[in-house]
């Protein structure tokens, strides 16, 4: 709420109206008020947790007097409480979340090192650190430069932000191409644009890849900005983009002694409508069968966003180097990978998403 002015509290038979001084009016229900209420007897003053039994609530209540408080007001009830409202612990509930300020791009339309920022800045404080994550934000992904090529510096780097997540692959990984998991990824070969974890309920929000070591060729590296593919083929193949924000994909992975499977659309979207998360990986794709023409029109749907995906204009492609760490939005950017010969090591991670939406919080919060 960016108002924190009480002009006006009109009682009404079942609500309260709150007048604001920016000109906006909030209609408050009475049930919503004394569940809402931020004295001590009702919310943790510490924990920030609601203490008030709402279930015990009689279904019919009336103020007896309402109030006006510095940065809110008070309601005394017919039972007895006093419950306060202040203004700032209204925020959340009343304002609708602004919609990201997103930079949705092209790999055409941008140098393969930007955004960038250097380990010493990310590492010296909280001001890289937020940078960082608002790159990320922004972007979908950002490079962090000057990075000691070892494993243990990169996890130092990863865990400014969150602690690592713990997947089937471990925590935080160095691997290379040798079969260790039953994965593309522990091959040389090509990798198609994808998303990870389209076989878990929660995919990973951001992943982390720092190469240690490359002694050969080839090996390029592809990012997609998948958020506006998506953006592209709504405006271009409105049918297509509908077919893929219905159908529920599942995919799975399998290796000896696991079975992992889940399902969702290419394209989720969040209560508003909006694109939440891009979620796609072919090689991972389980079998499904829909009815026909839905079937026909699932692959109809699905090759229109493929072509998109292997369009050199929509392909950042940029070479990880030892000394260059690579993190990115793992709901958003799909990333892929050349054939190479010779010999890579890779190390990284994954982080919740979350965990680094709850740092950056944190961090705006603290230093305006």
């Amino acid at each position: 709420m960016t108002s924190r002015g009480l002009a006006a509290v009109e009682t009404q038979s079942d609500a309260l109206v709150a007048s604001l001084d920016d000109g906006r009016r909030l209609r408050l229900p009475f049930l919503w008020l004394r569940d809402h209420c931020a004295c001590p007897e009702c919310l943790h003053p510490e924990a920030a947790q609601r203490l008030v039994d709402t279930f015990a609530l009689p279904a019919a209540l009336a103020p007896e007097a309402v109030e006006s408080e510095p940065g809110g007001f008070s309601v005394r009830w017919r039972d007895g409480h006093l419950s306060r409202h202040p203004l700032s612990q209204l925020a959340d509930a009343l304002d609708d979340p602004a919609p990201p300020d997103l930079a949705l791009w092209r790999g055409d339309e941008r140098p393969a090192d930007s955004p960038s920022l250097s380990y010493e800045a990310v590492m010296a404080g909280d001001e890289g650190l937020a940078a960082w994550l608002e790159a990320i934000r922004r972007d979908g992904y950002c490079f962090v430069e000057g990075v000691p090529a070892t494993a243990e510096a990169t996890e130092r780097l990863a865990r400014r932000i969150a602690y690592v997540r713990e997947t089937i692959f471990g925590g935080f990984w160095v691997f290379s191409a040798n079969m260790a998991h039953a994965d593309t990824a522990y091959t040389p070969g090509t990798i198609g644009p994808h998303t990870d974890g389209t076989y878990v309920e929660d995919a990973p929000g951001l992943q982390l890849f720092h190469c240690l070591e490359f002694e050969g060729e080839g090996g390029e590296s592809l990012l997609i900005d998948g958020f506006r593919v998506a953006a592209d083929l709504k405006r271009e193949d409105p049918e297509a983009y509908a077919v893929l924000s219905r159908v529920a994909v599942p995919g799975q992975y399998l290796e000896e002694g696991v079975h992992l499977r889940a399902e969702r659309p290419v394209m989720r979207h969040d209560a508003a409508g909006r694109l939440l998360q891009v979620s796609f990986n072919n090689h991972d794709r389980a079998p499904f069968l829909l009815p026909e023409p839905e079937m026909s029109a699932f692959y109809r749907a699905l090759g229109a966003f493929w072509r998109r995906l292997e369009d050199p204009g929509y392909q950042l492609r940029t070479h990880l180097d030892p000394g260059r760490v690579l993190i990115f939005d793992n709901w958003r950017v799909l990333h892929g990978r050349l054939a190479y010969v010779g010999r890579r090591t890779l190390c990284g991670c994954y982080l919740n998403r979350e965990d680094v939406e709850s740092r950056r919080r944190v961090l705006a919060r603290r230093h305006g």
